[in-house]
This record gives structure tokens, C-alpha cells and sequence, in this order.
């Protein structure tokens, strides 16, 4: 019994018990971690992020469903991807929030152009963070999805270019450039098929959605 108790306490005080981790509301969702592109399931929102002690670079965008001013509908409310870059400390975990209240449309728009947050972290010391806007054009996102050729380098290679660091970084230029090059459209794989689905998914009305969500049960 004595050696069981021993045993869980030095479990409890060994640094291996330990996560360092970083959670965000619906709001928000990851894009990339230090040049690595963070995977997401079109159904189901990742709120939680695990990370190494260290520098991290980590990029987000802002996506909000905000209830429109007139009527029952409601509008989609995104921003270009934004870095930030977090000191990650050993068994902390910390909590991203917007820096202000997101009431309205007005107020929704006002933030997508130039989001800013607040970080938390759990030992109640005061987070150590930069934070750094992206220039890409969404809609060069878009043209990518369905075969056309871009004219501006994509919110998703800005955001993993963005957070590479030395030859990560330099590797994610190349790949940006070699993207510009002309091309002829290709049939869409899985993971592109994916996307196309998550961006007609966020403009469709909440009508369009429950159609299409009693469409996908049945072909299970």
C-alpha cells in the first residue's frame, strides 16, 4: 500500500503529468502550428491545441455566425488568418479569447479586419504573446478549391508561411511560388473536396444546411 501511494505521488510530481495546451471558443480555429497545417473535421470544432514549451507560432482565423440586424437569418464573418506567436511555458496551458464583446454584424465586421485577443494562462502569470495579421486574399482561397488559377498566395499558404521559421519558412515560400505557376485543374482529392465542402457548408442559411444535413444521413 505504502509503495502504491509513493508511486502516485511521484506520478502527480513528475514533469511527464504535465500538458501545455491552448484552448479557443467556436469562434476561432486553427490553422497552423509552426509551419504545419492543424487538421479539422468539417463537423466537429477544435477547441484544443497541445504544445511544446517554447516559442510557437500559431495561426488562427476568426469565424463567426452572427445574427443579422433585420429577420431571423444570420451572416458569415471571417477574417484573414492572424499569427500568434505564444511563449509556451512547462505546465501551463492557456486560453485565448477575443478582446472585446462580438454583438452585431457592425461589430463582427469592424473585428475581422483586424482581430486582437487576449491570452490566459493557467498559473495566472500574464501570457507572453505577439500577434501578427496576414495579407491574403480569401476569395484567391476559393479559386484554388475549384480548379482556378490564383492570383495571390492563399489564406492557408500566408498562414503556414507565416508561422515557419528558417528553412520551414523558406521551403512554404517555394511551395507558394510553385503554386503560382500555371497548371491544369485536376480532379479534387479528398482533402480538397473537404474544403470545397467547409466553404459552401459556412455560406449556405441555416435552411440549406438542415436540407443538406437530412441529404448526408441518408446516404449513410
Amino acid at each position: 500500500m505504502k509503495k502504491a501511494m509513493a508511486l502516485s505521488l511521484a506520478l502527480l510530481a513528475s514533469p511527464l503529468s504535465w500538458a501545455e495546451s491552448l484552448t479557443i471558443p467556436m469562434e476561432f480555429e486553427f490553422v497552423a502550428l509552426d509551419g504545419t497545417k492543424v487538421s479539422s473535421s468539417l463537423f466537429s470544432h477544435k477547441d484544443e491545441l497541445e504544445l511544446t514549451p517554447g516559442q510557437r507560432k500559431i495561426a488562427l482565423q476568426y469565424k463567426d455566425l452572427v445574427p443579422e440586424s433585420v429577420g431571423d437569418g444570420h451572416r458569415r464573418v471571417s477574417s484573414s488568418p492572424f499569427v500568434i506567436t505564444l511563449n509556451v511555458e512547462p505546465g501551463v496551458d492557456y486560453q485565448l479569447a477575443a478582446d472585446r464583446r462580438i454583438l452585431d454584424i457592425k461589430t463582427a465586421e469592424a473585428y475581422a479586419e483586424a482581430p486582437q485577443v487576449v491570452i490566459t494562462a493557467s498559473n495566472g502569470a500574464a501570457a507572453t504573446f505577439s500577434l501578427q495579421q496576414t495579407q491574403s486574399d480569401e476569395s484567391s482561397f476559393v479559386d484554388k478549391l475549384l480548379g482556378d488559377q490564383p492570383t495571390a498566395p492563399s489564406a492557408e499558404d500566408a498562414a503556414l508561411a507565416a508561422t515557419a521559421s528558417g528553412t520551414a519558412a523558406v521551403a512554404a515560400s517555394n511551395a507558394s511560388q510553385e503554386s503560382a505557376k500555371p497548371a491544369a485543374p485536376s480532379a479534387p482529392t479528398d482533402a480538397r473536396a473537404e474544403e470545397m465542402l467547409k466553404y459552401w457548408w459556412e455560406q449556405a442559411d441555416d435552411a440549406t444546411r438542415k436540407a443538406f444535413m437530412s441529404w448526408a444521413v441518408q446516404q449513410l
